[in-house]
């Protein structure tokens, strides 16, 4: 059976039920999954997609996993029942795009180290930490998979980022100055 998959648009996603086996349920959509990544690929607008942001044949995948794609490539990742672990490092307001919003844009407040756990479509359980913009996607795909909403707004509706200084207190939370702690992530995250 032919898969005609489509991206929802301009509806939140919901949460996705729990995996309660991730052995049975890589069984059971082998065929989904892989058909899925190809999809992920085949989108040149996005670098990660959440299952439960497209429609297969007309229905909502809600499935617990995420394509993401590494930047500059054709390679895309599937992550099954993947969770954030951890969220460490700064935290800054950021804009973003979303395949569910075109032409609306995201604002959140994301941190620039995510610690993620997933399992691949062979069954491994995988352990990783990501930073920088990757960490941002990880934190944005993930928001989809657990139904989170995130303010969604119109491109003249964007505010301006809050301007840290060198000599303010570092958004990691340290209490220390920015320049004494965190100065290099936060100017590679905002180059």
């Amino acid at each position: 059976m032919e898969m005609k998959f489509e991206v929802i648009p301009d509806i939140q996603t919901p949460l996705t039920p729990e995996i309660e086996s991730v052995s049975k349920f890589i069984e059971t959509n082998k065929e989904i999954i892989e058909a899925f990544k190809e999809y992920a690929i085949s989108r040149s607008d996005g670098i990660g997609l959440a299952a439960n942001q497209c429609s297969v044949n007309g229905e909502r995948l809600n499935l617990r996993m995420v394509a993401v794609k590494t930047a500059g490539t054709d390679e895309c990742r599937i992550a099954i029942d993947p969770k954030i672990v951890r969220l460490h490092g700064i935290k800054l307001q950021r804009i973003e795009g979303c395949l569910t919003w075109k032409g609306k844009a995201i604002v959140a407040d994301r941190y620039y180290y995510v610690d993620v756990e997933f399992y691949t479509p062979d069954g491994e359980l995988h352990k990783e930490t990501h930073k920088g913009w990757q960490g941002q996607v990880w934190q944005h795909e993930l928001n989809h998979i657990n139904g989170i909403e995130e303010k969604v707004v119109l491109p003249g509706q964007i505010p301006n980022k809050p301007d840290i200084g060198r000599n303010d207190q570092c958004p990691c939370g340290s209490g220390k100055k920015l320049k004494k702690c965190c100065i290099v992530d936060y100017e590679s995250w905002n180059k």
